[in-house]
């Protein structure tokens, strides 16, 4: 009995110390839970109070861009749907402000309950996901590739706040590693929960698509305050305070740039790359190769300290100034002949067959560098000393040919499409130039060692961005002034055309004839400028010229009573102070017409005849008045200049095909007997059709119609420049060249 007794107690005691084990731990694993919760919070809130008010700005500023749009649209359907975009997001501004906060508060909640899945494709919905997933990623490819596009600039700009918070938000969740992805304030949640907001607008997809893209260009550098701000938080809490910033290369080499193009490529195989492969292999099974061995080929570690023999030869710093000795092409044969002088290689030797074609495939890639008409030839010069550590790189990294997201070809091909434009007079104080020699230098010195090539790319990024975006004030500027002088012009025409059918044959004192052509000419243009803010104006100001003839017409057989003289002098009156006329001289405009319309409506006793302009000279006008006037010129002879002009034919072919379809922001180049000069498409007139060509710093170069275009691109003064990266454009062409060869020897 006793030792059951005594066994019983020992159980009580065994479960009294387990209890406590238990309770010890629960509350350690509460005291965690809480100080996540609580970190969770304060970065939630301190994220969303940063953000939110630039959001809210982002939004109401979208009225003035989709009416500037409007303005600019070339035909009725494209200027309704951005009237109805500055309708839908005027009324839900504030809707869409608080769905993006409610956006950002789902993710955190995921995050909370370490579900890091912040969205899913439409085509993997199931009933279950339907019910559980708030967040859905629309399945729409050109939606896709703009939120890609502004995740990789996001990426770029803040890579070093971006790093740290991974890091501590890795701490946070107590995992082995948060990916950006899974980051609840990292680019790809933020850019997502601001497109999903957008779902509340029942607009177009291409006008969600210009949202989307406005974000990029208005609201990435929105984001420094909110990511210094919460990384501030984490060290000040304790959590990894003395992390440092190291940018590790990717090992997928998936780094993402803000250049379009770039974001645009679906797949980072090289398919050009993958023909020229083919066919290399196929030509080695075709001619046997004599053994290799270790003996009988050249080791890497002789080939390049030939190579880098060649690189202290060849390339001083005057070569940036002056063309090589030897052209690429060349540069195998004397790395043979190095090769030989070292005596790394006898005639017995040879060069590995591997590399052999790599050294073979940078020849022709910088061949094409140098030969290429979209590069400005200082430019080319610089980028062309590239050649003998890019040699190197792919040595080392095949990837180089087959991936097109390599990060070393990358920064090439971000360089080479933004020195299209260039030239030294759009760049007068060198600092593209100067950034360009600074990463070849830097290239040159240190390409041995792992070169963060993702950095220097979001450094060249930073640095093009400033330029473009001074570039992109003056051309803004630029497009309003020449779109301001057309619907200018367009005004002017019009109401001379108005004035000219309403005057004709008329019987009018000079008096009359002189206020329509002078002054009211002025109110009329206004109206017409002002017609979208003050619609009707146009219309009530024309009705004015209409009574006016009327009542000043000996011919009218309904005379005027005074009430109606009065009413028309008041018009006057009204109709002058909108174009800001003299006050003294419109009290007395007005005064002298009303006296001559009661003559002439039997008001006022006549002591001297009125007289009126006879009917077949009434458009019959002096020199001297049409200096005063500002239509009287275009009563006889209208303005043409926004008509196309009648001696160029329109001829259905290839030419008038590309110069219909040319995109803003495409690049052509003007041949000229002095000089060649590449020119941008900055914007096409919704009045006229006339496209707009500025040079990289903005500013007009010309301005002409689509069938002039044509016909210069058909006669070769100008040349479209094609928008593809430099290193695809050069393995396409090297592809093509080598399949040419095999056609002609088989």
């Amino acid at each position: 009995m006793n030792k059951n007794i005594n066994k019983a107690d020992d159980f009580c005691d065994q479960n009294k110390t387990t209890d406590n084990v238990v309770d010890i731990k629960e509350k350690s694993e509460l005291k965690k839970m809480s100080t996540f919760n609580r970190h969770l919070h304060q970065t939630h809130r301190i994220f969303v109070q940063s953000l939110n008010p630039r959001i809210a700005h982002f939004f109401e500023g979208l009225n003035d861009f989709f009416f500037d749009m409007a303005e600019q649209a070339d035909n009725n359907i494209k200027q309704n749907q951005y009237f109805a975009a500055i309708g839908e997001t005027r009324k839900y501004k504030d809707a869409l402000t608080q769905q993006f906060a409610k956006n950002v508060n789902i993710i955190f909640q995921k995050f909370k309950n370490q579900d890091y899945v912040y969205f899913i494709e439409n085509k993997q919905q199931t009933e279950e996901t339907v019910k559980t997933m708030t967040l859905i990623k629309d399945d729409d490819l050109d939606q896709n590739l703009a939120i890609n596009n502004v995740v990789a600039k996001i990426s770029q700009v803040h890579l070093k706040e971006l790093y740290l918070l991974n890091q501590r938000f890795t701490e946070l969740a107590k995992i082995d590693e948060l990916t950006e992805q899974q980051n609840p304030i990292g680019p790809d949640a933020i850019v997502n929960a601001f497109a999903l907001s957008l779902k509340l607008l029942k607009s177009e997809s291409s006008i969600k698509l210009m949202i989307i893209k406005l974000f990029e260009k208005n609201m990435v550098e929105s984001l420094a305050p909110a990511y210094r701000m919460i990384n501030k938080y984490f060290q000040k809490q304790g959590v990894l305070p003395n992390l440092k910033f190291s940018a590790k290369p990717k090992t997928d080499h998936a780094i993402n740039n803000s250049i379009n193009y770039l974001a645009q490529k679906l797949s980072g195989e090289d398919d050009n790359y993958k023909k020229i492969a083919e066919i290399l292999n196929h030509d080695h099974e075709q001619t046997p190769q004599s053994h290799y061995s270790a003996e009988n080929i050249v080791q890497f570690s002789q080939l390049t300290d030939a190579l880098d023999q060649i690189k202290t030869e060849l390339l001083t710093d005057k070569e940036l100034i002056a063309k090589d000795n030897i052209s690429p092409l060349e540069l195998k044969d004397e790395l043979i002949r190095k090769l030989k002088s070292l005596k790394a290689m006898t005639a017995n030797q040879q060069l590995n067959q591997a590399d052999e074609n790599t050294i073979d495939l940078i020849g022709e890639l910088f061949q094409f560098l140098v030969d290429d008409r979209n590069l400005p030839e200082t430019i080319q010069l610089v980028l062309s000393k590239l050649q003998l550590p890019y040699l190197q790189i792919a040595l080392k990294d095949p990837s180089f040919f087959s991936d097109k997201q390599n990060n070393a070809r990358q920064l090439l091909n971000i360089i080479a499409e933004s020195a299209v434009g260039w030239s030294p007079q759009t760049d007068d104080k060198s600092l593209f130039l100067n950034k360009v020699k600074e990463i070849v230098e830097f290239i040159l010195q240190n390409h041995e060692k792992n070169i963060n090539f993702e950095k220097l790319i979001v450094k060249f990024i930073q640095l093009d961005q400033k330029i473009k975006k001074r570039a992109g004030i003056l051309e803004k500027r630029t497009s309003s002034k020449i779109s301001g002088r057309e619907r200018l012009n367009v005004a002017k025409n019009n109401t001379a055309d108005f004035l000219r059918k309403k005057l004709k044959g008329q019987k009018i004192p000079a008096l009359v004839r002189e206020l329509l052509l002078k002054p009211w000419a002025n109110v009329l243009i206004l109206s017409e400028l002002r017609e979208q803010e003050s619609p009707g104006l146009l219309k009530r100001n024309q009705h004015f010229v209409i009574n006016l003839i009327k009542a000043a017409s000996p011919n009218n057989n309904l005379k005027c009573s005074k009430s109606v003289i009065k009413a028309l002098c008041i018009e006057l009156n009204h109709g002058l102070k909108l174009v800001a006329f003299d006050t003294q001289n419109l009290n007395k405009k007005t005064k002298q017409l009303h006296k001559c319309l009661a003559k002439i409506n039997g008001l006022k006793t006549a002591k001297k005849p009125v007289e009126f302009i006879d009917p077949n000279k009434i458009l019959e006008l002096s020199k001297e008045f049409n200096q005063e006037s500002s239509v009287g010129a275009l009563i006889e002879n209208p303005d043409l200049s926004l008509e196309s002009p009648k001696n160029i034919p329109v001829i259905d072919d290839d030419f008038n095909q590309q110069a219909m379809m040319i995109k803003l922001g495409e690049w052509i180049e003007i041949n000229t007997k002095n000089q060649s000069q590449q020119v941008k498409l900055s914007w096409k007139s919704p009045i006229s059709g006339k496209l707009l060509f500025v040079n990289a710093k903005g500013a007009k170069v010309i301005d002409l119609f689509p069938n002039e275009l044509a016909e210069k691109l058909r006669n070769k003064e100008f040349f479209t420049m094609q928008q593809v990266p430099l290193i695809d454009r050069a393995m396409s062409s090297i592809a093509q060249k080598m399949k040419k060869k095999k056609s002609s020897t088989s």
